[in-house]
């Protein structure tokens, strides 16, 4: 129902994370070990996924030179240790624009406190903790610059193809569907993070359970 009585004033936020999902990306290093960075800027599309990545960041630079990744997510519980990966960068020396905010680490996953499992179809590593890992093939960068982004060193928006999904067991529904009863995300709101409501408020007319 639209409501009548909102009052609306015109602001300019430095971030438009009106929450979403955290996911945790691995890429593969020159070295052929694994960077580990955290995101909140995606979509999915089928098994199409964008990723929205600042040039400015070791993520960048591998899906440039190995096209692929996987994108691990989190659960809630483990939003610590994201956090702990949230001022690292595997880029050295770190690019000035980070310098003030960022400390190389070459070791994400001991950073982090978190496990390499080993990809079937992929050569980044997965991430064990996380409930939901994907992996995926970069199948093409699409420029982005203007405005704000300018500000933050421009960025590109990775498209990237699904090409296997592994999810805790405890989480599946059946066969082949993930269990929304169960599963929460990380949502990553306006700079803090937040798990979903407990309650569910209804379902779409094409949910199949």
């Amino acid at each position: 129902m639209l409501r009548m009585d909102l009052e609306f004033r015109t602001i300019e936020p430095k971030i438009l994370y009106f929450g979403t999902p955290v996911a945790l990306i691995s890429s593969l290093n020159e070295d052929a070990s694994t960077n580990l960075a955290p995101m909140s800027s995606f979509w999915a599309l089928g098994w199409t996924i964008m990723l929205g990545i600042l040039d400015e960041t070791k993520t960048a630079e591998n899906v440039a030179r190995h096209p692929e990744c996987v994108v691990n997510l989190p659960s809630p519980d483990l939003w610590s240790k994201v956090e702990k990966l949230a001022p690292l960068t595997g880029k050295n020396p770190v690019p000035a624009i980070k310098t003030r905010q960022f400390r190389f680490e070459g070791d994400k996953f001991g950073a982090a406190d978190l496990t390499p499992l080993p990809s079937e179809l992929v050569r980044p590593v997965r991430v064990r903790e996380c409930p939901v890992q994907m992996e995926a093939r970069v199948r093409k960068l699409h420029r982005l610059s203007g405005g704000k982004l300018d500000e933050l060193g421009g960025g590109l928006a990775a498209e990237v193809e699904v090409v296997r999904v592994h999810v805790a067991s405890g989480f599946v529904l059946g066969e082949d569907h993930i269990d929304p009863a169960k599963w929460s995300p990380l949502i990553y709101n306006f700079r803090h993070y937040f798990r979903l409501a407990e309650r569910e408020l209804g379902k779409t007319f094409r949910a199949e359970r």
